[in-house]
């Protein structure tokens, strides 16, 4: 009788407990499911939104002017809010009530970034006045609407260590290469100024020949190059017939200027001797008459003087920095909070601590170019304190809009690396209910194909082989360099029908996406093709000498077999990976920095990132001159 009892008291108390711990596991799994399908809501959107700007930029010849660019990011965030609610249907009745669970999404661009959250843009009066008379007032709290924020720049104030004289105050907004922009008074007597430019070593330029437009750079001849790209141009409309040729090209005021070419491949010439030059303008060609534009197409050969102005205007811009900013130290650097107080000793202020380091003060040591310079820690510290801080108080006062207590999560060193590196967009989730508790995450999705900023890695060599197929490459492939030491191929230079011509062979990422031409309202009749393919003739019928252009699998899709880029930039001798005595590895060496194929590389590198810097549109750099 006693084990009956026993049983039922076992019944009374396990069976509740199992049925109540069935229910709280399940309600467990239910909850992460519902936080797994979020997290793909979120990052599907986050990206349709990057691809949204990337196409809108891409193909908008003014989207670096401020209003174009803002109506390019808010079209992004329509996007957004469009695939989450396709996406979410279930969950939330309209994309508008989304908005209550996004306290913010931050774009980061080249130089600064927007952050587009809500606030409240509708003020009310007291009834008062103060002791001038004007009327006093004050947010209004209730009325609260979405969009972005103003602007802010990447930019960190600086008290100069000048003797005498401690209380000039200066500021240098950043961006995410290696230009800056500096604004006070610097103690050069000439009072409040502003200069922008590209900060290098200048020890690095040398062999300077104004009228031949050539130097050396870190050991590397950088002289005038022509540039190439394949177009296919409507000839008729009406019945869609079209031509597909390759083309000289250079910069002139932001935009590309195209020589024309007679049928048997030959350049064309107007009667006054200046080349036959056109724009690109939606798939036609538009033919030149400024006699100014012609001129100077004629007096630069058509060939691109781009890396050399760059280092030039470099040259000039650094020494300048280093002579009144080359003592500055991260100590001197002010507070973001208030602008006032120093960081002093304070090492754990900014996330990247570069001690007592020069951070203005370029040597072999700290070449603004690369990534472990004391300069570009410093950039990465000033940017990701600015970010944060901003962000931190959006999403933290964000609470006033709805019941849920918002607040900055913690985003991973791998995401920092890649908001810092790239122009991105970060989108932040928070508040809706997944079973007993609420759903808090965000996603970064990077965005490489933009007229913001050409990365490092944003530019990719070309090969030819002897058939005339191309391949593009990273810079620091493997494959590229021992194909290139053994012969197998070749730059595009080494193809060119005049020594006296240098033929570029690297380009940005941009040059290797496909183009499409729209013919007709049928999608079916659109024609595909790339800047760095080659071949001619009517599109329709055969095309004389068409060749393949393929990426390489090792470096652009595996992404593992590569040198570091950095290396090949400062032209050290390159060792594998596994074989850096870092790695456990004997330090054996794979390629001297004197060998030629390796060289080579630097060169067609080094000329193709200053030039497309150069190229691109600045508002605080004078483009009138012809690149």
């Amino acid at each position: 009788m006693k084990i009956q009892y026993l049983a039922v008291l076992f019944v009374l108390i396990i069976v509740p407990i199992s049925i109540v711990m069935a229910s709280y596991i399940q309600n467990q799994i239910d909850a992460i499911m519902l936080q797994t399908q979020y997290d793909k809501y979120l990052i599907s959107a986050t990206y349709d939104a990057v691809k949204a700007f990337q196409l809108n930029t891409t193909n908008n010849k003014y989207s670096s002017i401020s209003d174009s660019k803002i109506r390019d990011i808010e079209a992004a965030v329509n996007t957004f809010y469009n695939t989450l609610n396709t996406s979410m249907l279930d969950y939330l009745s309209s994309a508008q009530d989304f908005r209550a669970y996004t306290p913010a999404i931050l774009f980061t661009l080249y130089d600064g970034y927007y952050i587009y959250s809500a606030y409240d843009n509708v003020y009310a009066s007291k009834g008062e006045t103060d002791e001038e008379g004007k009327v006093d007032i004050k947010i209004d709290g209730k009325d609260y609407q979405n969009g972005l924020k103003p602007y802010v720049y990447y930019s960190a104030k600086y008290k100069l260590p000048i003797p005498g004289n401690q209380n000039n105050v200066i500021v240098v907004n950043y961006t995410l290469d290696n230009e800056i922009t500096v604004y006070g008074d610097v103690g050069d007597g000439n009072g409040y100024v502003t200069r922008s430019g590209y900060f290098i070593n200048p020890k690095y330029v040398q062999n300077i020949n104004e009228d031949a437009k050539t130097l050396t750079y870190n050991g590397v001849t950088i002289e005038p190059e022509v540039l190439t790209e394949h177009l296919i141009t409507i000839e008729d409309q009406e019945r869609g017939i079209t031509w597909e040729d390759d083309y000289r090209y250079i910069f002139y005021q932001n935009e590309k200027i195209y020589q024309d070419k007679n049928p048997d491949g030959s350049l064309r010439y107007n009667d006054d001797g200046t080349p036959m030059i056109f724009w690109y303008d939606n798939y036609i060609k538009t033919y030149v008459n400024d006699v100014n534009i012609r001129n100077a197409a004629r007096e630069c050969g058509m060939k691109s003087t781009s890396a050399y102005d760059y280092y030039m205007e470099a040259l000039d811009f650094s020494e300048w920095v280093i002579k009144y900013l080359g003592d500055i130290k991260q100590s001197n650097m002010l507070k973001v909070e208030d602008g006032v107080t120093p960081i002093g000793n304070d090492q754990e202020y900014l996330a990247e601590n570069t001690g007592d380091q020069n951070i203005f003060e370029a040597s072999d040591t700290n070449d603004p170019m690369v990534s472990g310079s004391a300069f570009n820690n410093h950039r990465l510290g000033v940017i990701r304190k600015s970010i944060e801080t901003n962000l931190n108080a959006t999403i933290s006062n964000y609470h006033t809009t709805t019941l849920f207590d918002y607040a900055m999560p913690v985003l991973s060193d791998d995401d920092w690396y890649k908001i810092l590196n790239n122009v991105s967009v970060v989108t932040f989730l928070q508040g809706m209910s997944i079973g007993f508790r609420y759903y808090n995450n965000y996603a970064v999705i990077t965005n490489n194909i933009n007229k913001e900023v050409v990365k490092p890695e944003n530019v990719y060599i070309v090969v030819e082989d002897d058939s005339g197929n191309r391949e593009y490459h990273q810079p620091g492939c493997k494959e590229l360099i021992e194909k290139l030491a053994n012969g197998d191929v070749h730059l595009l230079e080494e193809n060119t029908a005049s020594s006296s011509e240098y033929v570029a062979s690297a380009y940005p990422t941009a040059s290797f996406q496909m183009q499409s031409v729209k013919i007709s309202e049928n999608q079916e009749e659109d024609q595909n093709f790339y800047f760095q393919s080659r071949g001619k003739g009517y599109v329709k019928e055969e095309i004389t000498g068409k060749k393949t252009l393929t990426g390489c699998y090792s470096c652009i899709v595996n992404s593992t077999v590569e040198y570091d880029i950095y290396d090949i930039m400062e032209g050290v001798d390159l060792i594998d990976y596994d074989n850096k005595t870092e790695n456990g590895g004997t330090g054996e060496i794979s390629f001297r920095s004197t060998n030629s194929a390796y060289q080579a590389i630097r060169k067609a590198y080094l000329t193709a990132l200053a030039r497309e810097r150069q190229d691109l549109y600045k508002t605080n750099f004078d483009l009138d001159a012809l690149r």
